[in-house]
C-alpha cells in the first residue's frame, strides 16, 4: 500500500495542525480527519487561522501534501514540487487557460526546486482520447496546455451590457444597461420585481427565479459600485465633479479600455447618468463625503441614513454592544442579498449563529446549533443539510465582511447626529464591528488576534489561560513576557506559525 503523506511530513507539526483543525471544525469534519494523515485542505472556506498555519507549514517544508483550489497556488509563493491536477474544472466552469498557466508555473519555482512536475490524475481522459463521445475532453486538456489560447483580459463592468441568460445559456433577453440604470434610479423596488416578471414570461425556456435574480442583483451591484466610485472622487475639487471629469473617470476604467466604440459611448453615458443622479439627490458636499466613505451606492446609503435617523434614540440608549446586533439585524438582512447567508429556511437560527459568532463559539459548535434546530439550506425547491464549510462562509465571509462594512456606514451617519452620547456610541459600534470581523467576544481577544494570534481558538485560549485583560497591545505583550512560561505552554500545542509569532513578541 502507498505510504501516507504523514510519513514524509514533520509529524509534530501534523499533530499540531490536526489539533487546530479539531478545535475549530470538530473531529467529525473531513478536513480534521484528513489532517491526521498529513493531508491538508486549503480553499475559500478554510478558516483564517488554519489557512495561515497550513501555508506556513508548506512553505517551511513541514507538510508535504495539500489538497487545494487553484487560489492557493495562484496567490501564495509556495515550494510546489509536484502539482497534481485532478480536474480542469473550477466549480461548474472550466479553468481559464491563463489561470491554468499561472497555476502550473508555480511548480518548480526558481530558488525553491530545480524542476517541477505537473501530473494529470485522470487517465481516462487520455485513454479515451480517440473515442467519438469522449475525445472532446482530451481536446479541452490540449487547449489548456497551449498558452496561445489564453483568454483576453476582462472587466466585470462590461457585463452590465450583456443580456439576461437562461440557466443553460441557450436563450437570452436583451436588457439595455442605460434603461436598467434609469429604472433602478427611479424605482429600485420595481427593478427587484423584474426577475419574477421574466420568469413568468419565459420560465419555459430555462429562466429560473434564482438564475435571473442573481443576474439582476449583479447589475444592481455594478451600478452601486460606479456610484460609490464617483462619490469617492466627488469632492476632490472645490466645485465637485464636472461633466468633463465624470467622462475622464469613465475613460480611465479597464472596461472603457477594452470596449468597442459603441460600448465606450454607453460607458460615458452610464457614468454621466449616475453622476447626475448623485448631483440631484445629494446636494450637500459634507453629506456627499460621508456617502463616499460608506462604500455603498446612493440608494443603499440613503436607506442606511434614514434608518440611523429613525433609530437614533434606540442606538443612543444601548449599553452593551451585543444589543446592536438585535437592533440592527433587520437592516443587516435587508442589505445582504446573496450567498449562504440568505439560504436559511429558519431565519431566526441565522440570527442565533450571528450571536454565537461574536461570542466566540467555534465553527463546530455553530454547526451543532444549526443541526439541533433542524435548520436546512434552501436549494431551489429542495432543502439541503448545512456543512461546516457553509458555517465558515456565513461567519468569515458574510458576517466578517458585509456586516462589518454596514456597521462602518452606521458610524459615518451617527457622527452627523447632533445629540449627546454619539462619541460613546461610535466607540461601542467600532468594538462591535471588530467582533463581527473576527468572531471574538472581548477587546482582549481582539487585541491578541491583531498581535498575530489570528485564530479565534488560540486568541481566546491565551486570554483565558493567562487571565489576560485590557485592550492595549503593549500591555498584553508585557503580560505575555511576564508569564513567559505559561504563554509558551499554551502556544506549543499549536502550529509553528503561531509559535514563531510568540517568539517574536517574547
Amino acid at each position: 500500500p502507498l505510504s501516507l503523506p504523514l510519513e514524509f511530513s514533520n509529524q509534530q507539526e501534523v499533530e499540531r495542525l490536526t489539533h487546530l483543525h479539531v478545535e475549530n471544525l470538530g473531529d467529525e469534519a473531513a478536513a480534521s480527519q484528513s489532517a491526521a494523515h498529513g493531508i491538508f485542505s486549503h480553499h475559500g472556506n478554510t478558516p483564517h487561522g488554519i489557512r495561515l498555519a497550513v501555508e506556513y507549514a508548506m512553505r517551511e517544508d513541514l507538510v508535504r501534501f495539500v489538497v487545494c483550489t487553484s487560489t492557493l497556488a495562484q496567490g501564495v509563493n509556495l515550494p510546489i514540487r509536484y502539482l497534481i491536477v485532478t480536474s480542469v474544472y473550477q466549480g461548474m466552469e472550466r479553468i481559464k487557460v491563463r489561470d491554468f498557466h499561472n497555476l502550473i508555473g508555480r511548480a518548480g519555482r526558481a530558488g525553491m526546486h530545480t524542476e517541477g512536475s505537473i501530473l494529470f490524475a485522470d487517465p481516462v481522459i487520455y485513454d479515451k482520447r480517440k473515442a467519438r463521445n469522449d475525445k472532446w475532453r482530451w481536446e479541452q486538456v490540449k487547449e489548456l496546455l497551449e498558452p496561445r489560447n489564453s483568454e483576453p483580459c476582462i472587466s466585470n463592468l462590461l457585463s452590465i451590457f450583456e443580456p439576461i441568460k437562461s440557466d443553460d445559456d441557450k436563450y437570452t433577453i436583451t436588457m439595455e444597461a442605460l434603461d436598467f440604470a434609469k429604472a433602478y434610479i427611479s424605482d429600485p423596488d420595481e427593478v427587484a420585481k423584474l426577475a419574477a416578471e421574466i420568469v413568468a414570461q419565459h420560465g419555459d425556456k430555462g429562466f429560473s427565479q434564482d438564475g435571473v435574480e442573481r443576474q439582476v442583483a449583479w447589475r444592481i451591484s455594478l451600478i452601486c459600485a460606479i456610484e460609490s466610485f464617483l462619490l469617492s472622487h466627488w469632492d476632490e475639487t472645490e466645485n465637485g465633479l464636472s461633466d468633463a471629469e465624470v467622462i475622464r473617470l469613465a475613460e480611465g476604467t479597464l472596461a472603457f479600455f477594452l470596449a468597442d466604440d459603441q460600448k465606450k459611448g454607453h460607458i460615458r453615458e452610464l457614468f454621466q447618468l449616475l453622476a447626475q443622479n448623485i448631483s440631484a439627490n445629494i446636494t450637500d458636499p459634507a453629506r456627499r463625503k460621508i456617502y463616499g466613505r460608506t462604500l455603498y451606492g446612493v440608494q443603499d446609503a440613503q436607506a442606511i441614513e434614514r434608518w440611523v435617523q429613525s433609530n437614533a434614540a434606540n442606538l443612543l440608549s444601548i449599553v452593551d454592544e451585543t444589543e446592536i446586533l438585535d437592533l440592527a439585524w433587520p437592516l443587516l438582512t435587508q442589505h445582504i442579498n446573496g450567498g449562504v447567508f440568505t439560504k436559511f429556511d429558519k431565519p431566526e437560527v441565522l440570527k442565533e449563529i450571528a450571536h454565537g459568532w461574536i461570542s466566540g463559539k467555534t465553527f463546530s459548535d455553530l454547526l451543532k446549533i444549526i443541526h439541533k434546530r433542524k435548520t436546512k439550506m434552501i436549494w431551489g425547491t429542495r432543502r439541503r443539510e448545512f456543512k461546516i464549510d457553509h458555517v465558515v462562509d456565513v461567519c468569515e465571509g458574510t458576517l466578517a465582511y458585509d456586516s462589518a462594512l454596514l456597521i462602518g456606514a452606521l458610524c459615518e451617519f451617527i457622527e452627523t447626529l447632533d445629540q449627546d452620547g454619539t462619541g460613546d456610541l461610535i466607540n461601542r459600534l467600532q468594538l462591535f464591528q471588530k467582533r463581527l470581523k473576527y468572531g471574538l467576544p472581548t477587546e482582549t481577544t481582539i487585541a491578541l488576534h491583531e498581535l498575530g494570534f489570528s485564530d479565534r481558538v488560540i486568541s481566546q485560549e491565551l486570554a483565558i489561560s493567562l487571565n489576560l485583560s485590557g485592550a492595549q497591545k503593549k500591555d498584553l505583550v508585557k503580560a505575555l513576557k511576564k508569564d513567559r512560561d505559561a504563554a509558551i505552554a499554551v502556544i506549543k500545542k499549536y502550529p509553528t506559525y503561531f509559535q514563531e509569532r510568540m517568539n517574536e513578541l517574547l
